[in-house]
Protein backbone atom coordinates (compact mmCIF):
# COMPACT_ATOMS: atom_id res chain seq x y z
CA UNK A 1 0.00 0.00 0.00
CA UNK A 2 1.32 3.26 -1.06
CA UNK A 3 1.51 5.50 2.00
CA UNK A 4 2.38 9.24 1.86
CA UNK A 5 3.61 11.05 4.94
CA UNK A 6 4.01 15.03 4.80
CA UNK A 7 5.47 16.98 7.98
CA UNK A 8 5.72 20.88 7.51
CA UNK A 9 8.21 22.69 9.88
CA UNK A 10 8.23 26.87 9.29
CA UNK A 11 10.18 29.06 11.95
CA UNK A 12 10.25 32.22 11.12
CA UNK A 13 12.49 34.72 13.18
CA UNK A 14 11.36 38.49 12.86
CA UNK A 15 14.23 40.96 14.54
CA UNK A 16 13.70 44.81 14.27
CA UNK A 17 16.30 46.84 15.31
CA UNK A 18 16.71 50.52 16.63
CA UNK A 19 17.05 53.85 14.65
CA UNK A 20 19.54 52.85 12.42
CA UNK A 21 19.13 49.03 12.15
CA UNK A 22 17.73 47.15 8.74
CA UNK A 23 15.11 44.85 9.28
CA UNK A 24 15.98 41.30 8.35
CA UNK A 25 13.81 37.89 8.21
CA UNK A 26 15.20 34.27 8.80
CA UNK A 27 13.19 31.39 7.95
CA UNK A 28 13.85 27.85 8.13
CA UNK A 29 11.88 25.23 6.84
CA UNK A 30 12.01 21.31 6.01
CA UNK A 31 10.17 18.73 4.31
CA UNK A 32 10.04 14.98 5.38
CA UNK A 33 8.43 12.68 2.57
CA UNK A 34 8.49 8.92 3.05
CA UNK A 35 8.12 7.58 -0.34
CA UNK A 36 8.66 3.88 -0.32
CA UNK A 37 7.82 3.84 -4.70
CA UNK A 38 11.08 3.05 -6.62
CA UNK A 39 11.91 4.23 -9.75
CA UNK A 40 11.16 2.22 -12.32
CA UNK A 41 14.35 -0.42 -13.85
CA UNK A 42 16.20 1.16 -17.07
CA UNK A 43 17.59 -1.26 -19.66
CA UNK A 44 21.05 -1.37 -20.60
CA UNK A 45 21.37 -0.48 -24.20
CA UNK A 46 24.92 -0.50 -25.45
CA UNK A 47 28.32 -1.49 -24.05
CA UNK A 48 30.20 -0.44 -27.24
CA UNK A 49 34.32 -0.72 -26.75
CA UNK A 50 35.95 2.54 -28.36
CA UNK A 51 39.64 1.18 -27.80
CA UNK A 52 41.58 -1.06 -25.69
CA UNK A 53 40.90 1.28 -22.45
CA UNK A 54 37.84 2.38 -23.22
CA UNK A 55 33.83 1.15 -23.26
CA UNK A 56 30.83 3.71 -24.01
CA UNK A 57 27.62 2.17 -21.90
CA UNK A 58 24.32 3.30 -22.30
CA UNK A 59 21.15 2.91 -21.04
CA UNK A 60 17.19 3.97 -21.20
CA UNK A 61 15.30 6.69 -19.15
CA UNK A 62 13.88 5.75 -15.69
CA UNK A 63 10.90 7.06 -14.56
CA UNK A 64 10.11 7.55 -10.68
CA UNK A 65 6.26 9.05 -9.03
CA UNK A 66 8.11 12.47 -7.22
CA UNK A 67 11.87 12.83 -7.99
CA UNK A 68 14.81 10.98 -9.78
CA UNK A 69 17.66 10.97 -8.55
CA UNK A 70 20.42 9.35 -10.94
CA UNK A 71 21.40 6.16 -11.88
CA UNK A 72 24.40 3.72 -10.78
CA UNK A 73 26.16 1.85 -13.05
CA UNK A 74 27.95 -1.64 -12.07
CA UNK A 75 30.86 -2.99 -13.89
CA UNK A 76 31.28 -6.76 -12.89
CA UNK A 77 28.85 -5.87 -10.18
CA UNK A 78 30.60 -3.16 -8.53
CA UNK A 79 29.69 0.34 -9.08
CA UNK A 80 31.73 2.63 -10.88
CA UNK A 81 29.49 5.86 -11.62
CA UNK A 82 26.87 7.52 -10.21
CA UNK A 83 25.19 9.85 -12.64
CA UNK A 84 22.18 11.68 -13.89
CA UNK A 85 22.99 11.26 -17.45
CA UNK A 86 22.06 7.90 -19.50
CA UNK A 87 25.67 7.65 -20.84
CA UNK A 88 28.79 7.00 -19.16
CA UNK A 89 32.40 6.55 -20.94
CA UNK A 90 34.29 3.94 -18.47
CA UNK A 91 38.23 4.50 -19.46
CA UNK A 92 41.55 3.25 -17.71
CA UNK A 93 40.53 -0.68 -18.81
CA UNK A 94 42.35 -3.35 -19.48
CA UNK A 95 42.95 -4.33 -23.08
CA UNK A 96 41.09 -7.66 -24.77
CA UNK A 97 39.43 -8.09 -21.29
CA UNK A 98 35.93 -8.67 -20.73
CA UNK A 99 34.22 -6.50 -18.94
CA UNK A 100 29.82 -7.02 -17.50
CA UNK A 101 28.10 -3.87 -16.97
CA UNK A 102 24.56 -3.39 -15.24
CA UNK A 103 22.61 -0.03 -14.06
CA UNK A 104 19.99 0.61 -11.32
CA UNK A 105 18.33 3.99 -10.44
CA UNK A 106 17.81 5.81 -7.46
CA UNK A 107 15.16 8.57 -6.27
CA UNK A 108 15.58 11.94 -4.05
CA UNK A 109 14.09 9.41 -1.39
CA UNK A 110 17.02 6.30 -1.53
CA UNK A 111 14.63 4.20 -3.05
CA UNK A 112 16.30 2.47 -5.61
CA UNK A 113 15.10 0.35 -8.42
CA UNK A 114 15.85 -3.53 -9.46
CA UNK A 115 19.24 -3.75 -11.09
CA UNK A 116 19.08 -3.94 -15.21
CA UNK A 117 19.68 -6.37 -17.81
CA UNK A 118 23.74 -6.96 -18.28
CA UNK A 119 25.79 -6.66 -21.32
CA UNK A 120 29.10 -8.30 -21.53
CA UNK A 121 31.85 -6.91 -23.98
CA UNK A 122 35.80 -7.35 -24.48
CA UNK A 123 37.78 -4.04 -24.85
CA UNK A 124 39.89 -4.12 -28.07
CA UNK A 125 43.75 -5.39 -28.30
CA UNK A 126 46.30 -3.06 -27.21
CA UNK A 127 47.39 -0.96 -30.73
CA UNK A 128 51.10 -1.57 -31.76
CA UNK A 129 53.43 1.48 -31.17
CA UNK A 130 52.90 4.12 -34.28
CA UNK A 131 55.91 4.14 -36.40
CA UNK A 132 58.70 6.65 -36.18
CA UNK A 133 58.20 9.03 -39.04
CA UNK A 134 61.08 11.95 -38.96
CA UNK A 135 58.26 14.37 -39.67
CA UNK A 136 55.58 15.91 -37.72
CA UNK A 137 52.45 14.71 -37.32
CA UNK A 138 50.42 17.96 -39.46
CA UNK A 139 53.47 17.52 -42.54
CA UNK A 140 52.52 13.48 -42.62
CA UNK A 141 50.98 12.82 -46.24
CA UNK A 142 46.93 12.33 -45.82
CA UNK A 143 46.64 8.62 -46.86
CA UNK A 144 48.89 7.14 -43.40
CA UNK A 145 46.31 9.72 -41.42
CA UNK A 146 43.91 7.55 -39.28
CA UNK A 147 42.50 10.26 -38.33
CA UNK A 148 40.98 14.11 -39.20
CA UNK A 149 40.15 17.49 -37.63
CA UNK A 150 36.54 17.96 -39.55
CA UNK A 151 35.52 21.25 -37.41
CA UNK A 152 37.50 24.02 -34.99
CA UNK A 153 36.31 27.00 -33.27
CA UNK A 154 37.69 29.03 -30.42
CA UNK A 155 35.30 31.80 -28.50
CA UNK A 156 37.03 34.17 -26.20
CA UNK A 157 36.14 36.31 -23.19
CA UNK A 158 37.57 38.76 -21.29
CA UNK A 159 39.15 36.07 -18.78
CA UNK A 160 38.28 32.88 -20.44
CA UNK A 161 38.29 30.87 -24.06
CA UNK A 162 35.87 28.25 -24.90
CA UNK A 163 37.24 25.69 -27.49
CA UNK A 164 35.17 23.02 -29.44
CA UNK A 165 35.98 20.74 -32.47
CA UNK A 166 35.33 17.43 -33.92
CA UNK A 167 37.15 14.55 -35.52
CA UNK A 168 36.56 12.15 -37.95
CA UNK A 169 36.76 9.40 -35.49
CA UNK A 170 37.09 8.92 -31.64
CA UNK A 171 40.17 10.72 -30.04
CA UNK A 172 41.35 11.77 -26.75
CA UNK A 173 43.07 15.15 -26.29
CA UNK A 174 45.63 17.34 -24.38
CA UNK A 175 45.83 21.04 -24.68
CA UNK A 176 48.55 23.69 -23.10
CA UNK A 177 48.47 27.39 -22.87
CA UNK A 178 50.70 30.19 -22.88
CA UNK A 179 52.50 33.86 -23.81
CA UNK A 180 54.98 31.99 -25.77
CA UNK A 181 55.90 28.67 -27.30
CA UNK A 182 56.76 27.22 -24.40
CA UNK A 183 52.93 26.36 -23.50
CA UNK A 184 53.64 27.12 -20.17
CA UNK A 185 50.28 28.71 -18.75
CA UNK A 186 47.99 25.64 -18.45
CA UNK A 187 47.76 21.69 -19.54
CA UNK A 188 44.54 19.52 -19.89
CA UNK A 189 44.65 16.06 -20.57
CA UNK A 190 41.36 13.86 -21.47
CA UNK A 191 41.29 10.63 -21.31
CA UNK A 192 37.84 10.27 -23.32
CA UNK A 193 37.78 8.89 -26.72
CA UNK A 194 34.76 11.18 -28.60
CA UNK A 195 34.67 12.51 -32.00
CA UNK A 196 33.17 15.72 -30.17
CA UNK A 197 35.20 17.50 -27.81
CA UNK A 198 35.17 20.74 -25.77
CA UNK A 199 36.44 22.70 -22.88
CA UNK A 200 37.37 26.00 -21.58
CA UNK A 201 40.19 27.95 -19.94
CA UNK A 202 39.79 30.33 -17.46
CA UNK A 203 41.56 33.02 -15.37
CA UNK A 204 42.94 34.51 -17.91
CA UNK A 205 44.25 38.26 -18.84
CA UNK A 206 41.90 40.29 -20.48
CA UNK A 207 43.28 42.40 -23.78
CA UNK A 208 46.32 39.16 -24.07
CA UNK A 209 47.41 36.79 -26.59
CA UNK A 210 47.76 33.43 -26.12
CA UNK A 211 49.20 30.78 -27.84
CA UNK A 212 48.11 26.73 -27.57
CA UNK A 213 48.53 23.90 -28.91
CA UNK A 214 45.68 21.08 -29.40
CA UNK A 215 47.03 17.34 -29.95
CA UNK A 216 44.54 14.62 -30.72
CA UNK A 217 45.21 10.94 -29.51
CA UNK A 218 42.79 8.47 -32.12
CA UNK A 219 42.52 4.76 -30.04
CA UNK A 220 45.83 3.08 -32.05
CA UNK A 221 47.73 5.51 -29.95
CA UNK A 222 48.67 7.52 -33.35
CA UNK A 223 49.09 11.55 -32.18
CA UNK A 224 47.94 14.23 -34.33
CA UNK A 225 48.27 17.78 -33.91
CA UNK A 226 44.96 18.73 -34.44
CA UNK A 227 45.45 23.07 -34.30
CA UNK A 228 47.79 24.94 -32.57
CA UNK A 229 47.55 29.02 -33.16
CA UNK A 230 46.48 32.37 -31.11
CA UNK A 231 44.15 33.49 -29.68
CA UNK A 232 43.32 36.89 -28.15
CA UNK A 233 40.98 37.87 -25.19
CA UNK A 234 38.36 40.24 -25.19
CA UNK A 235 39.39 43.93 -23.64
CA UNK A 236 36.26 45.27 -21.43
CA UNK A 237 36.04 49.23 -21.83
CA UNK A 238 32.74 49.04 -20.44
CA UNK A 239 31.35 48.22 -17.20
CA UNK A 240 29.24 44.89 -16.93
CA UNK A 241 26.15 45.10 -18.57
CA UNK A 242 23.37 44.73 -17.00
CA UNK A 243 21.04 41.54 -17.18
CA UNK A 244 17.37 40.96 -19.15
CA UNK A 245 14.48 41.93 -17.21
CA UNK A 246 11.38 39.82 -15.92
CA UNK A 247 13.35 36.42 -16.75
CA UNK A 248 10.42 33.43 -16.20
CA UNK A 249 10.70 30.07 -16.90
CA UNK A 250 7.09 28.25 -16.60
CA UNK A 251 6.52 24.58 -17.01
CA UNK A 252 4.34 22.82 -19.53
CA UNK A 253 4.27 19.20 -19.26
CA UNK A 254 7.41 18.17 -20.17
CA UNK A 255 8.47 21.77 -21.55
CA UNK A 256 9.25 24.46 -20.31
CA UNK A 257 8.50 28.49 -21.44
CA UNK A 258 11.34 30.61 -21.38
CA UNK A 259 10.58 34.90 -21.52
CA UNK A 260 12.66 37.37 -21.00
CA UNK A 261 13.33 41.24 -22.03
CA UNK A 262 16.63 42.58 -23.11
CA UNK A 263 17.99 45.67 -21.16
CA UNK A 264 17.03 48.44 -23.90
CA UNK A 265 20.50 49.97 -22.70
CA UNK A 266 22.82 48.27 -24.46
CA UNK A 267 22.52 48.20 -28.20
CA UNK A 268 22.83 45.05 -30.30
CA UNK A 269 23.34 43.17 -27.58
CA UNK A 270 21.94 39.17 -27.83
CA UNK A 271 21.13 36.72 -25.04
CA UNK A 272 22.51 33.00 -24.43
CA UNK A 273 20.40 30.66 -22.30
CA UNK A 274 21.74 27.86 -20.27
CA UNK A 275 20.36 24.81 -18.68
CA UNK A 276 21.68 22.35 -16.37
CA UNK A 277 19.97 20.34 -13.68
CA UNK A 278 22.48 20.10 -11.40
CA UNK A 279 22.43 23.81 -10.19
CA UNK A 280 22.60 26.88 -11.16
CA UNK A 281 24.99 27.85 -14.29
CA UNK A 282 27.83 29.70 -13.39
CA UNK A 283 28.66 31.13 -16.00
CA UNK A 284 27.70 31.01 -20.32
CA UNK A 285 29.60 27.44 -20.50
CA UNK A 286 27.90 26.17 -17.26
CA UNK A 287 25.52 23.93 -18.84
CA UNK A 288 23.79 23.21 -21.91
CA UNK A 289 23.29 26.20 -24.59
CA UNK A 290 19.53 26.13 -25.70
CA UNK A 291 19.13 29.61 -26.90
CA UNK A 292 21.20 32.31 -28.45
CA UNK A 293 19.73 35.82 -30.31
CA UNK A 294 18.34 38.98 -30.00
CA UNK A 295 14.25 37.35 -29.30
CA UNK A 296 12.76 37.65 -25.94
CA UNK A 297 11.50 33.89 -25.88
CA UNK A 298 12.11 30.22 -26.21
CA UNK A 299 10.24 27.17 -26.09
CA UNK A 300 12.87 24.33 -24.60
CA UNK A 301 10.77 21.66 -25.98
CA UNK A 302 11.35 17.99 -23.88
CA UNK A 303 13.74 19.48 -21.32
CA UNK A 304 12.74 17.55 -18.83
CA UNK A 305 13.96 14.44 -20.43
CA UNK A 306 17.02 13.83 -17.69
CA UNK A 307 15.82 15.56 -14.75
CA UNK A 308 12.81 16.76 -12.91
CA UNK A 309 14.21 20.33 -11.60
CA UNK A 310 16.09 22.55 -14.04
CA UNK A 311 18.10 25.62 -13.64
CA UNK A 312 17.96 28.26 -15.89
CA UNK A 313 20.19 31.49 -16.83
CA UNK A 314 19.97 33.98 -19.16
CA UNK A 315 23.33 36.01 -20.18
CA UNK A 316 23.51 39.17 -21.60
CA UNK A 317 26.22 39.57 -24.13
CA UNK A 318 27.39 43.32 -25.24
CA UNK A 319 29.13 44.10 -28.76
CA UNK A 320 32.28 44.29 -27.03
CA UNK A 321 32.39 41.30 -25.59
CA UNK A 322 31.45 41.67 -21.75
CA UNK A 323 29.58 39.38 -20.02
CA UNK A 324 26.28 40.08 -17.77
CA UNK A 325 26.07 38.49 -14.10
CA UNK A 326 23.18 36.16 -15.27
CA UNK A 327 19.47 36.70 -14.71
CA UNK A 328 18.32 32.78 -12.95
CA UNK A 329 15.01 30.77 -12.75
CA UNK A 330 14.48 27.25 -11.53
CA UNK A 331 11.50 25.29 -12.96
CA UNK A 332 9.77 21.76 -12.01
CA UNK A 333 8.01 19.33 -13.68
CA UNK A 334 4.28 19.89 -13.31
CA UNK A 335 2.18 17.12 -12.23
CA UNK A 336 -1.57 16.48 -13.66
CA UNK A 337 -3.88 16.14 -11.70
CA UNK A 338 -4.81 13.13 -12.44
CA UNK A 339 -1.50 11.97 -11.82
CA UNK A 340 0.12 11.95 -14.82
CA UNK A 341 3.12 14.65 -16.87
CA UNK A 342 1.46 17.46 -18.20
CA UNK A 343 -1.82 19.54 -18.73
CA UNK A 344 -2.53 22.85 -17.29
CA UNK A 345 -3.93 21.65 -13.93
CA UNK A 346 -1.19 21.12 -11.52
CA UNK A 347 -0.07 20.11 -8.56
CA UNK A 348 3.42 21.51 -6.37
CA UNK A 349 5.53 19.11 -6.44
CA UNK A 350 7.62 17.48 -3.18
CA UNK A 351 11.14 18.81 -2.58
CA UNK A 352 13.77 16.29 -0.76
CA UNK A 353 15.35 16.76 2.06
CA UNK A 354 18.65 18.89 2.27
CA UNK A 355 20.34 18.82 4.87
CA UNK A 356 21.53 22.16 5.33
CA UNK A 357 21.59 24.46 7.68
CA UNK A 358 20.76 28.67 8.30
CA UNK A 359 23.47 30.95 9.59
CA UNK A 360 22.59 34.03 10.95
CA UNK A 361 23.84 37.59 8.63
CA UNK A 362 27.38 38.13 10.14
CA UNK A 363 28.47 34.71 10.52
CA UNK A 364 29.56 35.15 7.15
CA UNK A 365 30.19 38.60 6.73
CA UNK A 366 28.20 42.08 7.94
CA UNK A 367 25.51 42.88 6.49
CA UNK A 368 26.98 46.49 6.10
CA UNK A 369 28.96 44.26 3.21
CA UNK A 370 26.33 44.09 0.72
CA UNK A 371 26.07 47.45 -1.09
CA UNK A 372 23.50 49.14 -4.00
CA UNK A 373 25.09 51.44 -5.75
CA UNK A 374 23.03 53.90 -8.40
CA UNK A 375 24.48 56.70 -9.90
CA UNK A 376 26.25 58.87 -6.88
CA UNK A 377 24.14 57.29 -4.47
CA UNK A 378 25.36 54.51 -2.22
CA UNK A 379 23.36 52.53 0.63
CA UNK A 380 24.47 49.58 2.75
CA UNK A 381 21.47 46.59 3.55
CA UNK A 382 21.72 47.94 7.03
CA UNK A 383 20.31 51.25 5.86
CA UNK A 384 16.74 52.04 7.34
CA UNK A 385 15.34 53.89 3.85
CA UNK A 386 16.85 52.41 0.67
CA UNK A 387 15.25 54.37 -1.97
CA UNK A 388 16.50 53.97 -6.02
CA UNK A 389 15.14 55.74 -9.44
CA UNK A 390 12.81 53.13 -10.84
CA UNK A 391 13.99 54.61 -13.93
CA UNK A 392 18.12 53.88 -13.73
CA UNK A 393 20.58 50.68 -14.00
CA UNK A 394 21.59 49.80 -10.49
CA UNK A 395 24.52 47.76 -8.93
CA UNK A 396 24.47 45.23 -5.79
CA UNK A 397 27.85 44.11 -5.08
CA UNK A 398 29.61 42.57 -1.93
CA UNK A 399 33.75 42.40 -1.54
CA UNK A 400 35.42 39.72 -2.81
CA UNK A 401 37.44 38.92 0.27
CA UNK A 402 34.70 38.84 2.69
CA UNK A 403 33.59 35.75 1.10
CA UNK A 404 34.14 32.34 1.87
CA UNK A 405 36.19 29.76 -0.45
CA UNK A 406 34.30 27.15 -1.78
CA UNK A 407 31.99 29.21 -2.94
CA UNK A 408 29.16 27.60 -4.53
CA UNK A 409 26.46 30.81 -5.59
CA UNK A 410 25.28 34.45 -4.81
CA UNK A 411 21.99 34.85 -5.45
CA UNK A 412 20.12 38.22 -5.41
CA UNK A 413 15.72 38.21 -5.43
CA UNK A 414 13.77 40.88 -5.87
CA UNK A 415 10.24 41.25 -5.91
CA UNK A 416 8.13 43.27 -8.04
CA UNK A 417 7.26 46.45 -7.02
CA UNK A 418 3.74 46.35 -8.15
CA UNK A 419 2.99 43.00 -7.48
CA UNK A 420 5.13 41.12 -5.15
CA UNK A 421 4.00 37.61 -5.87
CA UNK A 422 6.07 37.99 -8.52
CA UNK A 423 10.19 37.98 -7.96
CA UNK A 424 12.89 38.18 -10.36
CA UNK A 425 17.03 36.60 -9.50
CA UNK A 426 20.27 37.45 -10.93
CA UNK A 427 23.92 36.17 -10.05
CA UNK A 428 26.34 37.83 -8.34
CA UNK A 429 30.21 37.14 -10.38
CA UNK A 430 33.57 38.14 -9.79
CA UNK A 431 34.09 41.77 -11.75
CA UNK A 432 37.12 42.02 -13.69
CA UNK A 433 39.25 43.92 -11.23
CA UNK A 434 38.02 40.58 -9.27
CA UNK A 435 37.71 43.18 -6.00
CA UNK A 436 33.74 41.91 -5.71
CA UNK A 437 31.06 39.88 -6.65
CA UNK A 438 28.59 42.03 -8.52
CA UNK A 439 25.33 41.78 -10.83
CA UNK A 440 24.30 44.87 -12.70
CA UNK A 441 20.32 45.42 -13.22
CA UNK A 442 18.35 46.56 -15.26
CA UNK A 443 15.77 49.65 -14.69
CA UNK A 444 12.52 48.03 -13.22
CA UNK A 445 9.95 50.77 -14.86
CA UNK A 446 7.96 50.43 -11.70
CA UNK A 447 7.53 52.26 -8.49
CA UNK A 448 6.62 50.62 -5.59
CA UNK A 449 8.29 48.99 -2.45
CA UNK A 450 10.21 45.95 -2.66
CA UNK A 451 12.05 43.15 -0.76
CA UNK A 452 15.71 42.32 -1.82
CA UNK A 453 17.24 39.19 -0.82
CA UNK A 454 20.59 38.02 -0.80
CA UNK A 455 21.36 34.07 -0.58
CA UNK A 456 25.00 32.25 -0.17
CA UNK A 457 25.35 29.10 -1.05
CA UNK A 458 28.78 27.17 0.25
CA UNK A 459 30.17 23.84 -1.24
CA UNK A 460 32.38 22.67 1.79
CA UNK A 461 29.75 23.00 4.54
CA UNK A 462 26.73 23.20 2.38
CA UNK A 463 25.45 26.09 4.38
CA UNK A 464 23.07 28.66 3.44
CA UNK A 465 22.93 32.36 4.72
CA UNK A 466 20.10 34.52 4.07
CA UNK A 467 20.09 38.46 3.66
CA UNK A 468 16.99 40.90 3.36
CA UNK A 469 16.41 44.18 3.22
CA UNK A 470 13.21 46.51 2.02
CA UNK A 471 13.72 48.96 -1.07
CA UNK A 472 11.18 51.18 -2.14
CA UNK A 473 11.48 52.27 -5.93
CA UNK A 474 10.58 56.03 -6.95
CA UNK A 475 9.44 56.62 -10.62
CA UNK A 476 11.68 59.88 -11.50
CA UNK A 477 9.34 61.04 -14.33
CA UNK A 478 6.66 61.19 -12.05
CA UNK A 479 8.27 62.57 -8.93
CA UNK A 480 8.55 66.68 -10.29
CA UNK A 481 4.52 66.85 -11.08
CA UNK A 482 3.34 68.04 -7.72
CA UNK A 483 -0.45 68.51 -7.64
CA UNK A 484 -1.44 71.79 -5.30
CA UNK A 485 -4.92 71.18 -3.67
CA UNK A 486 -6.32 74.41 -2.33
CA UNK A 487 -4.45 74.54 1.25
CA UNK A 488 -1.31 73.47 -0.17
CA UNK A 489 -1.99 76.80 -2.66
CA UNK A 490 -2.67 79.39 0.28
CA UNK A 491 0.37 78.28 2.48
CA UNK A 492 2.49 79.14 -0.93
CA UNK A 493 0.77 82.30 -1.82
CA UNK A 494 3.05 85.30 -0.60
CA UNK A 495 1.66 87.62 2.42
CA UNK A 496 2.60 90.20 -0.19
CA UNK A 497 0.19 89.26 -2.02
CA UNK A 498 -2.36 88.28 0.13
CA UNK A 499 -1.80 92.01 1.44
CA UNK A 500 -2.18 93.49 -2.27
CA UNK A 501 -5.66 91.32 -2.75
CA UNK A 502 -7.00 92.86 0.44
CA UNK A 503 -5.85 96.55 -0.52
CA UNK A 504 -7.61 95.92 -3.82
CA UNK A 505 -11.05 94.23 -2.17
CA UNK A 506 -10.74 97.97 0.03
CA UNK A 507 -10.53 100.30 -2.88
CA UNK A 508 -13.67 98.13 -4.74
CA UNK A 509 -15.61 98.51 -1.44
CA UNK A 510 -14.71 102.29 -0.80
CA UNK A 511 -15.37 102.84 -4.93
CA UNK A 512 -18.90 101.48 -4.28
CA UNK A 513 -19.53 103.25 -1.49
CA UNK A 514 -18.52 106.62 -2.35
CA UNK A 515 -20.57 105.94 -5.93
CA UNK A 516 -23.39 105.22 -3.89
CA UNK A 517 -23.49 107.94 -1.70
CA UNK A 518 -23.22 109.97 -5.17
CA UNK A 519 -26.32 108.98 -6.67
CA UNK A 520 -28.57 109.49 -3.70
CA UNK A 521 -27.17 113.27 -3.93
CA UNK A 522 -28.29 113.39 -7.17
CA UNK A 523 -31.45 112.20 -6.44
CA UNK A 524 -31.92 114.81 -3.72
CA UNK A 525 -31.49 117.44 -6.48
Amino acid sequence: MRCLLLFVVSILLSVQALASAATSDFSISAMLVNDSVPPSTPTLLDAVPIAATQVNVSWSVSTDNYMLGGYVLLRDSVPIATTTLTTFSDTGLTPETLYSYEVYAFDAFYNVSTTSNALATTTLVAPLPPPVTTSTPSQNPSGTLVFMLLDFAVTTGTNDAAFSWKTSKPARYALRWGRNDAYDEGYIVNDVYRTEQQTNISELEPGTVYLYELIGYDTTGRELVLSAGEFKTATRDFLTPPNVQFFTADATGGDVWLRWVLPSTIPEARVRVVRSHLGYPTDQYDGAIVYEGTGSAYFDKGAFTLADTLYYAAFVIAPDGSISSGAVQVVRKTISSSGGQGGTTTATTVEPVFKEELLLPGEIFAATEIRLRQGNKSFSFTDTAISLNSDEVFVLSIPYETLPKHLKSIIVTLSDPTDRKRTYAFLLRINKERTAYEATIAPLKAAGRSQFQVEIFEYEQRVMARYLTPVTFIAASTAAVEVLFPDKIVEIISPFFLTLASLLLLIVVLVMFVYKRFGEAEDKL
